[in-house]
């Protein structure tokens, strides 16, 4: 696990199997069941939880792809934190000011994440 905060709130990250992710998915959908049908035909890679401010990154991916997945993941950290309408539609111009104003705050995490590796 590890710690970071975005804008003044303190998030974490953890590495988990495919069924423990699964599991806490299907959980939090309120079905609890280990085998729900449709979460077994998903793989994630990665999923966020804004409400318990905690990221899960499927710990068997190449380093690479949970690198590029833990930047998706810090996305969604970051609309969430900053911009706060998850159920916008974003144009092209939206979507640049969001990569360049995150990018730092970004990369400084995934940096940090993967230096202790």
């Amino acid at each position: 696990m590890k710690i970071f905060k975005m804008n003044g709130v303190e998030w974490k990250i953890f590495e988990a199997s495919q069924k423990e992710i699964k599991q806490i998915n299907n959980s939090r959908a309120g079905s609890g069941e280990k085998d729900d049908v449709e979460s077994l035909k998903d793989r994630y890679y990665g999923i966020t939880f804004a409400d318990l401010c905690k990221i899960y990154i499927d710990e068997d991916l190449p380093q690479d792809r949970k690198r590029k997945t833990l930047i998706h993941e810090l996305t969604h950290c970051y609309i969430v934190s900053y911009i706060t309408h998850q159920d916008k539609s974003y144009d092209e111009e939206m979507v640049a000011d969001i990569v360049a104003n995150s990018h730092d705050i970004i990369k400084e995490i995934v940096d940090e994440y993967f230096k202790e590796k």
